[in-house]
């Protein structure tokens, strides 16, 4: 069965609306996930997905949209975490069907991302936003991110039709 592009855009809008409006981190705090993250490391998880590179590209720029954050901060380091995932995946020829892949991806790919937003926050002009980051932020958040995406995951290659059981 063909992977349906607009089914993976759909939830990609759904995860960013619960987001920034029913789980923001002013509310949980440090055990917020990050939706628009998991679904990017999703697009790592399924490589046949159409047209995936749009899709991480415009779910980075939606994050950069709803968040105060520096213009294009989460575009660039959301790709390259997903560039970074993909050339790993290839080059260490690990099967993404594996049941440990998953949680793999998802811990790295979080961690990854979340010290790139540090560096680059470290090294931007107002860099009064780097007291929210740290190493272990960065480490919290991808274990929070593992526990919240696995589940999302395996619901989104149910919901797919392409599980296999």
């Amino acid at each position: 069965m063909r992977i349906n592009f607009f089914f993976y855009l759909f939830f990609s809008f759904l995860f960013i609306i619960i987001q920034t409006s029913i789980v923001p981190t002013s509310y949980l705090g440090r055990f917020s996930p990050d939706l628009n993250l998991i679904i990017i490391i999703y697009l790592v998880v399924r490589p046949q997905i159409p047209y995936m590179f749009t899709l991480v590209a415009l779910n980075g720029f939606l994050m950069d949209v709803f968040s105060a954050s520096p213009s294009g901060l989460h575009t660039i380091t959301r790709f390259a975490a997903f560039i970074a995932l993909r050339a790993g995946i290839r080059n260490l020829d690990y099967n993404s069907d594996q049941p440990t892949f998953p949680f793999l991806a998802l811990f790295a790919g979080t961690l990854l991302t979340h010290l790139l937003l540090l560096g680059f926050l470290m090294f931007w002009q107002d860099g009064g936003q780097t007291v929210f980051m740290s190493v272990e932020l960065a480490l919290f958040q991808a274990i929070i991110n593992t526990a919240v995406g696995v589940p999302i995951i395996m619901l989104l290659k149910k919901l797919d039709g392409t599980f296999k059981t």
